[in-house]
């Protein structure tokens, strides 16, 4: 039987036996030293050994003049006075097409003829009223006219001149057609400007009506691209501002800048539109393609560091800013994780540090705690 002291005595080193496995089997800390675990979930620090590792090197924010460049989404026009559609001004049918999508043609050239009763009877009243002109002043010439059927007859070849000026006979073929000089059962349709056939909205003999779009023309040297510029971003566009446009053919890229910005704002796009004029000698650039313009800003100094420094996750842009030694926090910016070059960050106060390397471990390990 144990004595009682001894009982006490075994009891206390077991005790302290179980202290000493607890920390470690001979009393000595565990060789393992964690990153230190904070109440912020944005705040780490981190341990010596890791700090070690990571090889952490920082910029430092300063005041500086940040030139940002906005990207508008725009489309390739022609411009409003260089585009133009060939109409039919009287009803009837498709005689005869001349040209085709694509063709070059000059103002006034002849695109299609146009069978029609009603301008076969307007050219046999200019025939008939001109004959009648012609006798009338025959009779005057020899002294037998009646003054009144001579003004009623200049009235008749005047008004029957008009009504094919109307539907667009230029008045020299119709002096032609008058005097028989020249036969015209059918309409002519006139290039009204000289350029490409975009597009023809006929076929041979096809019925037309009065008003009909049969040839859609354009001039496309020089080219419109029009972009839109959104109600946020209208202090940022002004008129003369330079402007580099790009399209998705060959990564193709043209100087220019703002010739014009619309004074109003449409409903549905809530987005004002910019046009920048390209020359388009070798007619690359062509309506309806889509494009982009860039144009760009420096503004006042401000806090600002290089884009590099910027991080991204689902709540938006961030930078990790050095808080202590071994101390990081990341801290939410508004910037474009995309910019190039400087970048602003007016909510940073200038000398704050910024990680530039390391950073993807620091926010590796500040993800992972918890």
């Amino acid at each position: 039987m144990i004595p009682p002291r001894f009982s006490f005595v075994l009891a206390f080193f077991g005790m302290a036996t179980l202290v000493l496995v607890g920390c470690g089997g001979q009393g000595t800390p565990s060789s393992s030293v964690q990153a230190d675990t904070t109440a912020d979930p944005n705040t780490i620090t981190l341990s010596d050994a890791q700090f070690q590792e990571v090889s952490v090197e920082t910029t430092t924010v300063t005041e500086r003049p940040v030139t940002t460049t906005l990207q508008l989404p725009a489309r390739v026009k022609p411009s409003a006075d260089q585009e133009a559609y060939a109409t039919a001004l009287v009803s009837g049918r498709v005689e005869r097409l001349r040209v085709s999508a694509g063709d070059r043609v000059e103002k006034g050239q002849v695109l299609a003829d146009v069978a029609a009763p009603d301008f076969s009877r307007m050219v046999a009243d200019l025939r008939q009223a001109r004959d009648e002109v012609d006798r009338q002043r025959r009779l005057d010439q020899r002294g037998v006219a009646i003054e009144k059927n001579l003004r009623a007859a200049q009235r008749q070849w005047q008004a029957a001149r008009q009504r094919l000026r109307s539907i667009g006979v230029r008045p020299d073929r119709i002096e032609r057609v008058a005097t028989g000089d020249e036969d015209l059962s059918t309409l002519p349709l006139e290039a009204p400007l000289s350029g490409v056939v975009l597009d023809r909205m006929t076929v041979l003999g096809a019925p037309v009506t009065q008003g009909d779009k049969l040839y859609h023309i354009a001039d496309l040297q020089p080219i419109r691209v029009v972009a839109s510029v959104f109600e946020r971003s209208l202090d940022k566009v002004r008129v003369g501002q330079p402007a580099t446009v790009t399209t998705p053919m060959a990564n193709r890229t043209y100087e220019g800048a703002i010739d014009r910005i619309t004074p109003q704002v449409e409903d549905e796009s809530r987005a004002a539109s910019a046009q920048v004029v390209l020359d388009n000698v070798h007619g690359q650039l062509r309506p309806g393609m889509y494009a982009t313009v860039r144009v760009q800003q420096t503004g006042e100094p401000q806090p600002a560091l290089s884009a590099d420094g910027l991080l991204t996750d689902a709540s938006g842009a961030y930078v990790l800013v050095r808080a202590g030694p071994r101390t990081f926090r990341r801290v939410y910016v508004e910037a474009d994780p995309e910019a190039e070059g400087s970048v602003a960050v007016p909510t940073l106060a200038p000398g704050t540090e910024v990680v530039t390397e390391g950073a993807y471990q620091i926010v590796s390990a500040l993800n992972q705690r918890g």
